[in-house]
């Protein structure tokens, strides 16, 4: 894994909102999936959840194997060990500030991951495909 970004394919910004869903829900459903606390969730995923048991896992396998595919497809991770390490920092970050104020040091190193794990998501052609596709069922 490069400590920097490199990549010759420009970033989709148009799509940032949808990335940026995407990315968080799947931090949000991850902790959620492991920490049992769900009181960041909307009306709608509890409800999707009180009528299916297995969605909340399914979409975290879903949504944290469509991340790992994604970036070791691209120039910056070489394996899914080097994705998952830098998700699972990114993941115990978010669970940390679902606790207390993250420290300015945490808070900056969250920022880096999240932003990192974005502008690459952004340039992914076919992930921003595939998520329109599922956006329209």
């Amino acid at each position: 894994m490069l400590n920097f970004i490199s990549t010759n394919k420009p970033m989709n910004m148009q799509y940032t909102e949808m990335m940026e869903r995407f990315l968080m829900n799947t931090l949000a459903f991850s902790v959620a999936l492991a920490t049992k606390d769900y009181s960041t969730f909307s009306q709608e995923a509890l409800d999707i959840m009180a009528d299916d048991a297995n969605w909340l896992r399914e979409s975290v396998e879903w949504s944290q194997s469509l991340l790992v595919v994604t970036l070791v497809d691209g120039e910056n991770y070489q394996t899914a060990e080097e994705v998952a390490e830098d998700l699972s920092g990114l993941l115990a970050l978010y669970n940390l500030a679902t606790q207390r104020k993250m420290t300015d040091r945490e808070e900056a190193l969250f920022t880096n991951l999240h932003d990192r794990f974005l502008a690459l998501l952004l340039t992914d052609d076919e992930l921003i495909e595939y998520l329109l596709e599922e956006q329209d069922e």
